[in-house]
C-alpha cells in the first residue's frame, strides 16, 4: 500500500511539473544571453575576497571599539 501510495504521488508530481512546464512563456534565445552577459559584466569587477592576496590589508578582527579623541 506504501508502494502505491508513493508511486502515485510521484506520478502526480511528475503531471504537475509537466504542466506547469508546458503553461511557461517560452523565454527568447537573445534575452538568456543579454541576462547572462550582463551578470558577467556586474560580477567582473567585483573586489576579490582573497585577503592574503599581495597589496592588501588584513581585514580587523571585530574586537573592542578604537579610543578616539573627543
Amino acid at each position: 500500500v506504501a508502494l502505491a501510495a508513493t508511486a502515485a504521488a510521484g506520478s502526480a508530481l511528475a503531471v504537475c511539473t509537466l504542466l506547469t512546464a508546458r503553461c511557461a512563456p517560452a523565454v527568447p534565445r537573445q534575452r538568456v544571453r543579454t541576462a547572462i552577459r550582463d551578470r558577467e559584466q556586474r560580477t567582473a569587477f567585483l573586489p576579490q575576497r582573497d585577503p592574503d592576496a599581495s597589496g592588501r590589508t588584513r581585514p580587523r578582527a571585530p574586537g573592542r571599539p578604537v579610543p578616539t579623541a573627543c
